[in-house]
């Protein structure tokens, strides 16, 4: 089964190193680059994961999370926010205080963002040991769309 996963982040290389990272056959990666797109498409989309980033320009991924949060049909979608470095303690203090599902800081581990992002979703796409994907059912590579 496939999984599509919204990635709502202001720095595109960011978004390219995700998609190099998630990349398996049965992940669709799809990206915002800014709030106001990454609620749209969430709402459009209703993926099962999504990836915010919390310093935007145009608001932060809290406002995203929020919004997200109060929406009867999207409530439930997993949430993962990543912060920078520069940000992390700030950040793990409000983390400490939130219902978030996951935080990652930047720059961030492979091994640890695929690792969250199978908690996320309840599955296994990379094996432990290779981290080469696991499920080949569904043909193809994680596309940006």
């Amino acid at each position: 089964m496939p999984y599509t996963i919204l990635c709502v982040e202001d720095e595109p290389r960011i978004v390219e190193l995700l998609q190099a990272v998630l990349e398996h056959p049965d992940i669709h990666l799809l990206a915002a680059y800014n709030c106001e797109d990454g609620l749209k498409r969430t709402r459009q989309q209703k993926p099962d994961l999504l990836i915010l980033d919390v310093i935007m320009p145009d608001n932060d991924g809290w406002w995203v999370y929020m919004h997200v949060r109060a929406d009867g049909e999207l409530r439930e979608t997993p949430i993962i926010m990543l912060t920078g470095i520069l940000h992390r303690y700030k950040i793990i203090k409000e983390f400490a205080n939130s219902p978030i599902d996951a935080y990652i800081t930047k720059p961030f581990d492979a091994g640890a963002i695929r690792k969250t992002v199978q908690e996320m979703l309840g599955c296994t796409l990379w094996s432990s040991q290779t981290g080469l994907p696991v499920r080949s059912e569904s043909a193809g590579k994680a596309r940006l769309a």
